[in-house]
């Protein structure tokens, strides 16, 4: 397998408020671009050429990509669903084999090694990649059937999780491949009564079709860990995962030159901690566990840091913050004087002054002084979401707050469980956000003021 084909051309709108400015495949998780992470993982395992398909916000995509030598782009000139776009990329190829990916898929390396080792043991024709349900989906979602030793026997949408789904990741000859995706009539044909499927081509459906014509279409389950990065919450997942997976591997603690860790600090024995150049762990500072900080990042005077935290290049946690375990904070952020965060911050986020957040929040975020979000709802439910039009509930971190890129807070504003903020939005001091913000809106609360005369007389002088 020298080939590969990266699907990168999408909008992602279910994935707002962090698309419609940025292209999805390109959010950051632990810190690195989704579909960057996809490209590495797959010249570290050999691929020797990757033809990353681009179409909405091209440009995004090529800036995380394009000091990758072995990777070239293939625009898409209409987005119109995984198999044109799929076929854009198979015109770029030569090769016999070839393994195609969707770029908003979030797995280990591990499991992309697994396909294409299964592939080419088993001399398969045809080879997908399936992973488990997770709890609590009610999202459609197409389901693989597979016998025990791996042979499929059914491919179509399913509603429920007893089956796993298609994991994002196909392998195939490559002229077979391209047969069955001209194929393909540009709308999922296996569908139940009353079913209604969009009007776009679906990858997983060719494999259907070449099922059906007695191709032997094979499966492999995803190792470790995957997320299909969809919903806003599935990029809190997304990190989460992944940064675990990363602390899991670490079987030692790490000193980068230029990097220290004061005397003074309270880190148990057991923890193992990674330290990139320049990072610095100062006295007085309190870390839970196992954490990962980037060059330059630093936890100084007082700040409290959980278990499974990583923190990006130059970040700052200092004044005595509280940073909760399980967090992924981005690049140049600062996390300051008695500051409490948990959740997840893309690059260059200020958090100061008492602010108390459970949140996902996206790039260039300023939030003011004891901003707060609410976690906890009084009937116990987690906030449905409005997700284009449709009611959906989340499966995980339903009760974040979930911030946009380029926004800002005013002192005191307060978040409900489970809002959205859209980009390029303002929300301002005091307010109380029910429901969600569009983007590129101002919201001010409206103060209504009582004045009447006072002085001495009225205590009775």
């Amino acid at each position: 397998m020298k080939s590969a084909v990266l699907l990168a051309a999408g909008e992602g709108k279910r994935a707002w408020p962090f698309s419609g400015i940025r292209q999805k495949v390109t959010v950051p998780v632990a810190n690195v671009p989704m579909v960057r992470r996809l490209a590495l993982d797959l010249l570290a395992l050999g691929v020797e050429e990757v033809v990353a398909v681009v179409g909405h916000r091209a440009e995004a995509v090529r800036a995380c990509l394009a000091d990758l030598d072995k990777v070239r782009f293939a625009p898409q000139p209409e987005c119109r669903g995984t198999v044109t776009a799929a076929l854009t990329g198979l015109a770029e190829i030569d090769a016999d084999a070839v393994l195609v990916c969707c770029g908003d898929i979030v797995t280990s390396r591990d499991t992309l090694k697994a396909v294409i080792e299964a592939f080419d043991a088993r001399r398969a024709e045809a080879l997908l990649l399936t992973a488990a349900c997770p709890h609590g989906l009610t999202a459609s979602h197409t389901a693989v059937e597979a016998r025990e030793d791996g042979l499929v026997t059914g491919i179509g949408p399913r509603g429920g999780t007893e089956h796993p789904r298609f994991g994002g990741v196909a392998a195939a000859r490559t002229e077979t491949l391209r047969r069955y995706l001209l194929r393909h009539p540009g709308i999922m044909p296996d569908v139940g009564v009353g079913g209604m499927p969009p009007v776009e081509g679906d990858l997983a459906s060719c494999f259907e079709l070449m099922r059906q014509d007695g191709i032997e279409v094979h499966a492999v389950r995803a190792r470790d860990y995957f997320v299909d990065v969809d919903m806003p919450w599935h990029i809190v997942e997304a990190n989460r995962q992944a940064a675990q997976h990363a602390l899991d591997a670490l079987d030692r603690t790490v000193v980068s030159p230029g990097a220290t860790i004061h005397d003074g600090a309270d880190i148990p024995a057991d923890a193992k901690v990674w330290l990139g150049p320049g990072a610095h762990i100062g006295k007085g500072c309190h870390i839970g566990g196992p954490v990962m900080l980037g060059p330059g990042a630093r936890v100084v005077n007082g700040a409290i840091v959980g278990a499974n935290v990583v923190l990006g290049e130059d970040t700052r946690c200092e004044n005595y913050c509280d940073v909760g375990a399980g967090s992924v904070i981005g690049g140049r952020c600062v996390v300051g004087h008695c500051a409490e965060f948990s959740g997840v911050t893309f690059d260059l986020v200020y958090l100061y002054h008492y602010s108390c957040l459970t949140a996902l929040i996206g790039t260039h975020v300023d939030i003011g002084a004891a901003t707060v979000s609410g976690t906890w709802r009084f009937d116990d439910g987690v906030r449905v979401q409005a997700i284009q039009g449709r009611k959906v509930v989340p499966e995980c971190h339903g009760s974040y707050t979930f911030i946009g890129d380029y926004c800002r807070t005013g002192v005191n504003a307060v978040f409900m469980p489970g809002v959205k903020v859209g980009y390029y939005s303002c929300v301002g001091p005091g307010a109380i956000i029910y429901e969600d913000v569009a983007e590129r809106t101002v919201l001010l609360a409206k103060q209504e003021h009582v004045t009447k005369p006072w002085g001495p007389e009225k205590y009775d002088w």
